[in-house]
């Protein structure tokens, strides 16, 4: 069965929205939240999910905060949690350190391994080596994080196709789901990587936006059409 894991920063627009969004992933039985921790410069991202860490963080977001709300997270639903951060916000929020209740964590800009959490998951895109790639797959879980393409999140007009390749070298050495993420919006988009051989789709700026700009009512019919793809 295809996969669909969206992206939203933990707490964003605010807290009641925040769990209200959860609900509807929740309703229409969306497989992963890969949960935004956020950091003060998301310098890896777009401007989409760099203001969106920025607004959390003026909420008075911490380390407290963090635990209380991935407790609730766990007690009231049943898909997957993937943290998703910079090394600042390993350090800041003491990631590594607690025996915090989530299913992976990913790090953009540090390579965690079997030795720092169970569960890591790893990025890959066309420019990355066969010796980096394999490296990568053995400290990888969960799933294969497979970027359509080169560039920050939210800076792509269509979905690239380098995933393609990239999605073929993966398997040549593990038989780990693989999801497609970057430039991702639409129904077509999701099909496409789905047709392409993805197990999985993720959706990120996009959804942030359409969180951020949208009803409701607007989100979960969003949600519904997706999670109608076979």
């Amino acid at each position: 069965m295809k996969q669909l894991a969206l992206y939203l920063p933990c707490c964003y627009p605010n807290e009641h929205q925040f769990f209200s969004i959860l609900d509807i992933m929740e309703k229409y039985h969306v497989d992963v939240l890969e949960l935004g921790i956020p950091v003060a410069n998301a310098h890896m991202d777009g401007k989409i999910i760099q203001n969106s860490h920025k607004q959390v963080l003026q909420q008075g977001f911490n380390k407290v905060y963090l635990n209380k709300i991935l407790q609730q997270i766990r007690e009231k639903y049943s898909f997957k949690i993937v943290l998703m951060t910079y090394k600042d916000g390993l350090d800041k929020y003491h990631l590594l350190d607690e025996k915090m209740d989530y299913d992976g964590l990913l790090c953009v800009d540090r390579m965690i391994t079997l030795n720092d959490f169970p569960s890591p998951i790893q990025l890959y895109n066309e420019n990355i080596s066969n010796i980096t790639l394999q490296e990568k797959l053995k400290n990888n879980r969960l799933f294969a994080y497979c970027m359509s393409g080169v560039g920050k999140t939210g800076s792509f007009d269509h979905v690239p196709t380098n995933y393609i390749e990239t999605m073929q070298r993966i398997r040549k050495h593990s038989d780990l789901p693989i999801y497609v993420g970057f430039g991702i919006k639409e129904r077509k988009d999701v099909a496409e990587v789905f047709k392409n051989g993805a197990d999985g789709a993720i959706i990120g700026s996009y959804f942030v936006n359409k969180v951020k700009t949208s009803t409701l009512e607007e989100v979960a019919a969003y949600i519904k059409d997706l999670k109608s793809i076979d």
